[in-house]
């Protein structure tokens, strides 16, 4: 299907038999959110992904024969989207490498259009404008720019430092975007003191860190142009307060990065915390467990954050039989999940990284269903 930006598509399925479905929506490079949503006949929503990326997976189960009614949103960017559905899907989203026998190509930034007398590549917008559009995503969230917005032009292998001076115990935003003969760009945040607190050295010419200043005073923020050359712009934004419960000294900064910028989407949405934080020790492959209580006519958002190294964390949700309710697995952290239950419902929530050992955070937040 094709969707523009704020547009939605819905594809009826028919299940003949009881059974477990599992969707995905795969978006191309030019598409950078997509949501998924799953309903009965209905219209009861059984299950969702709203995520921030271009590729949602969504499971359900049905016990009887019935009309699934799939609906694919595109949030962010505008263009082909493919949706699959797979028959007894595991618990948890697949590679997507598997499902497609292939590298997903909205998963990733690869080789960008292969260059020649073309002129510039449409898939690639100019930096400068490619970087107000996330500021004005930022601001829909309550962030607030820092500073002015800083443009270069830098040959591969070279580096640059920009001064911003940042305050003691605010958290931050630091994105940078290539242009279209710039394949990889990494952004590198030193405190006063010349430490690396945060870093983002994807291969992809879009990077973005999140980190809290521990020390005010005046932070370097370093680009290295590792692969291609041309033209960035550059931009700080400073995150919103957050809640009393992820203030500064509630959690580590290095855990308190992540949970103060999903803090900031979830307030910007109208959701409360209900949950403090807890924090623990992360270990290979280890399971944390909370019980929690989910009242009917409410919904829960649940987020976890890692210091573990690699920093991958899986998140979900089951009721006391074991029974799934919601899941994540993710290459990275943070993770999210949500849950509307249409009545009382003892639960557990359970958190693992499954490689790497540090510190974790797990918190939740609780809103009334939308009707």
């Amino acid at each position: 299907m094709f969707l523009r930006q704020g547009g939605a598509q819905g594809a009826t399925v028919h299940v003949d038999r009881p059974q477990c479905l599992g969707f995905t929506a795969v978006g191309m490079p030019e598409m950078g959110n997509a949501d998924l949503r799953v309903l009965n006949s209905e219209g009861v929503e059984l299950g969702h992904d709203l995520r921030d990326d271009a590729h949602p997976f969504v499971r359900v189960c049905v016990t009887a024969p019935t009309t699934l009614f799939v609906m694919t949103s595109a949030v962010v960017g505008t263009g082909e989207i493919v949706l699959l559905a797979m028959a007894d899907p595991p618990a948890l989203a697949p590679p997507l490498g598997d499902v497609l026998r292939d590298r997903p190509r909205g998963v990733s930034n690869g080789v960008r259009t292969p260059r020649g007398a073309l002129g510039r590549d449409p898939s690639v917008r100019p930096p400068a404008q490619a970087i107000e559009t996330a500021l004005a995503l930022l601001r829909a969230r309550g962030y607030r720019r820092e500073g002015d917005i800083v443009n270069g032009n830098m040959p591969r292998g070279r580096s640059e430092q920009h001064p911003w001076e940042l305050r003691a115990g605010h958290c931050y935003t630091a994105v940078a975007f290539g242009g279209e003969r710039v394949e990889d760009i990494d952004v590198v945040v030193r405190a006063p003191s010349g430490e690396i607190i945060a870093q983002d050295v994807g291969l992809d010419a879009r990077p973005e860190v999140t980190f809290c200043a521990s020390d005010g005073g005046p932070h370097m923020i370093e680009l290295r142009l590792f692969s291609g050359s041309g033209e960035w712009s550059l931009a700080l934004a400073e995150a919103p307060t957050p809640d009393r419960l992820l203030a500064p000294g509630a959690l580590p900064d290095r855990l308190r990065a992540a949970a103060v910028a999903i803090d900031a989407s979830a307030r910007a949405e109208g959701w409360e915390i209900s949950m403090p934080p807890v924090l623990g020790s992360a270990w290979i492959g280890s399971e944390h467990r909370v019980p929690v209580i989910l009242h009917g006519g409410e919904c829960y958002r649940y987020a976890a954050v890692t210091a573990a190294s690699p920093g991958a964390v899986d998140l979900w949700l089951t009721r006391a039989d074991g029974a799934l309710i919601s899941a994540y697995s993710g290459a990275r952290s943070p993770a999210e999940i949500w849950a509307c239950p249409t009545r009382a419902t003892r639960a557990y929530l359970h958190a693992r990284t499954p490689s790497g050992r540090g510190e974790f955070a797990l918190w939740g937040y609780g809103q009334e269903a939308h009707r």
